[in-house]
């Protein structure tokens, strides 16, 4: 048997993670981890108060993949806001496709927190940055609010199987050349 002294934090973290990736919430547990790490579920608790709060901590560790990609994203496309913007929307599509469990965790219906926590800011902060150079800090935070309407609303779309005709690829790039459009055009005064 593991001594408890051996379990930490962060190895619980990516066990539920990975149980999370490759089979689902459902099959995330405290008893289902301890029995993987040959200890008592009792013992898990030392670090984390229930599966709750457990999962919150896969959350962030999410949250902290998806706000790397998309400044990794936005520092490797060209210095044009417009390109940026397009190269960070198709990187969260494929990013939310690719971990469809883990984001159904992070955005298919958690509650929205009234004051965002500085990782979930770092998600929004690669946008926010280039957009503010196309539509100005005045009109910032709005336009970051669309463009993750719709790359949002688009991925959601497609994790629920309501894309079945034509190709989602496609209609999503559309759509983002529209925003992207859009955003670069001039706006009447809102």
């Amino acid at each position: 048997m593991v001594y408890t002294k051996k379990i930490d934090r962060d190895v619980l973290i990516e066990i539920a993670y990975d149980l999370l990736e490759n089979e689902g919430i459902e099959a995330v547990s405290m008893r289902r981890i301890a029995q993987m790490l040959d200890v008592r579920a009792s013992s898990l608790y030392h670090h984390f108060a229930d599966k709750t709060a457990l999962l919150s901590a896969v959350a962030d560790k999410g949250l902290v993949q998806l706000a790397e990609v998309l400044e990794q994203t936005r520092l490797q496309a060209s210095s044009d806001p417009q390109h940026q913007i397009r190269a960070m929307g198709i990187a969260y599509r494929e990013w939310a496709l690719q971990h469809a469990r883990l984001y159904l965790l992070l955005f298919g219906g958690a509650p929205i927190e009234e004051h965002p926590s500085p990782i979930s800011m770092a998600v929004a902060a690669p946008m926010l940055t280039t957009v503010a150079h196309m539509v100005g800090e005045q009109h910032a935070i709005a336009a970051t609010q669309t463009a993750w309407a719709f790359v949002h609303g688009f991925v959601m779309l497609e994790l629920a199987d309501q894309m079945r005709r034509g190709v989602p690829a496609e209609g999503f790039l559309f759509g983002l050349e529209v925003l992207v459009s859009g955003l670069s055009g001039k706006r009447s005064n809102v």
